[in-house]
């Protein structure tokens, strides 16, 4: 049974519990009153009645007629009246409409049903061991509060069936949030996560809705996350498959030309370079692919760091580089090592992009509780649209002049790594021809003077 039915049924119980109470509270308070006046005047006839014959028994006695049954029934029949007087437990005479032979206890009244009539029995006992029974229709009275109940009962069910109507219009307005709600969780489990709710009702239901759209927001994102991911990872396999098997074609190609080249020292001495700057390229890849794995799967343990003295180290790894470090001290939170190998990269890359000899900035600034730490190169530049997919592993901008200088498209993806892994950012921006900044953001270092 739908939710709709339900409230339907619902309902429709509850206002036919109330409606049929009320209902019924009425008609017995009424029918009780009704009752109650009908018992005062059947109790005040029956009085007079007996009042008049205890008073026609008493002028017979004074007079010294005859006060024989034949007398007393005489007196009651006269009366005209629904009754039935006994002299002790003899019937004396009887006009009752119902089958009644014993007097009632004195001063006593008592309703009787004889088929479809009611009546009501009042008993009295008089002088002399005399008991009159009086009698009083009360079918009509039961009659009309049958009436008034079936009545009652018809328009009873002339309430609730256009109770019923109106309460589906209702409930199908109630529930309307229910099934947009209903119908949006089904597009969203057959993939259409961009699907929303947004409804506006102003009470729990818009609540609801909003609770579900930012599940939706959630699921949207965690999905997008995963289908990013899987891409990530294939692209990640068919470029790593690519750059494997493009160094290993060129050993094995060269290779071959050493055992084809019988004495020729030039053709050798090529073929041995060749094989030489491969495999190097084979080792800094497996190396970056290592410290790739290693910085996902472990916690670094940071201490305060002065980048001061990385410097002279960073020059040392990079002899060819005409570099320009900043003064002064800058500490940070970091581990020596990886901080190194992150401005290795960067450094590397920027002497890559440059001219020979071109200067390669690095600046440093402080700003509340982080370090920024920038690279700045007069290079070629990086494409706008290129410049959010240069963190991917493998991904390189111009792939052959890569190659050519030795790179493996892993630099700024570890370096990215890195940064993350000090609880930092990095920043690219670039203009084509114009040069490159790269922008570490790292958390500033205790005891900083």
């Amino acid at each position: 049974m739908r939710f709709a039915q339900k409230l339907i049924c619902l309902l429709l119980l509850v206002l036919s519990a109330s409606f049929g109470v009320g209902g019924c509270y009425l008609l017995y308070s009424d029918f009780a009153a009704q009752r109650q006046r009908v018992d005062h005047a059947n109790a005040a006839a029956h009085a007079q009645a007996c009042t008049l014959l205890q008073t026609e028994i008493l002028d017979l006695q004074r007079r010294g007629d005859d006060t024989g049954d034949a007398a007393l029934a005489a007196l009651v029949r006269a009366h005209g009246r629904m009754a039935a007087v006994w002299r002790g437990q003899d019937l004396v005479y009887s006009a009752l409409p119902l089958a009644w032979d014993a007097p009632l206890p004195n001063a006593t009244a008592r309703t009787v049903r004889d088929g479809g009539a009611v009546y009501a029995l009042y008993g009295s006992d008089l002088q002399g061991g005399v008991h009159l029974v009086s009698a009083f229709d009360l079918t009509g009275l039961y009659r009309e509060r049958d009436a008034s109940l079936r009545r009652f009962l018809g328009l009873e069910a002339v309430v609730l069936a256009g109770g019923a109507a109106v309460l589906a219009l209702l409930a199908r307005q109630v529930t309307r949030p229910l099934r947009v709600l209903t119908a949006a969780s089904a597009r969203i489990a057959g993939g259409d996560y961009a699907h929303r709710t947004a409804l506006h009702t102003g009470d729990e239901i818009e609540q609801v809705s909003r609770s579900f759209d930012q599940m939706a927001d959630a699921v949207q994102e965690k999905i997008a996350a995963l289908e990013h991911s899987v891409q990530q990872r294939e692209d990640f396999m068919g470029a790593f498959t690519h750059e494997l098997k493009t160094p290993m074609t060129s050993i094995i190609g060269y290779a071959d030309m050493l055992r084809a080249a019988q004495g020729d020292p030039d053709e050798q001495r090529e073929a041995a370079g060749a094989i030489y700057h491969e495999g190097r390229r084979l080792e800094d890849l497996s190396q970056k692919l290592l410290a790739l794995l290693a910085l996902g799967g472990e916690d670094l343990q940071l201490h305060p760091l002065d980048l001061a003295a990385l410097w002279p180290r960073l020059r040392a790894a990079c002899p060819g580089a005409n570099l320009q470090t900043p003064p002064g001290r800058c500490t940070v939170q970091g581990d020596a090592d990886l901080l190194l190998d992150l401005f290795y990269n960067l450094v590397q890359n920027a002497v890559k992009a440059s001219a020979p000899g071109a200067p390669i900035a690095i600046a440093c600034t402080q700003q509340g509780g982080s370090v920024t730490v920038s690279v700045t190169d007069c290079g070629c530049g990086i494409p706008p649209q290129e410049i959010p997919r240069v963190t991917e592993p493998f991904y390189m901008v111009d792939k052959s002049r890569a190659r050519k200088q030795g790179g493996s498209g892993l630099g700024l993806a570890l370096c990215q790594r890195i940064a993350a892994a000090h609880g930092g950012t990095l920043e690219i921006e670039s203009r084509q021809g114009q040069g490159t900044t790269v922008r570490v953001t790292l958390p500033k270092g205790g005891g900083e003077a």
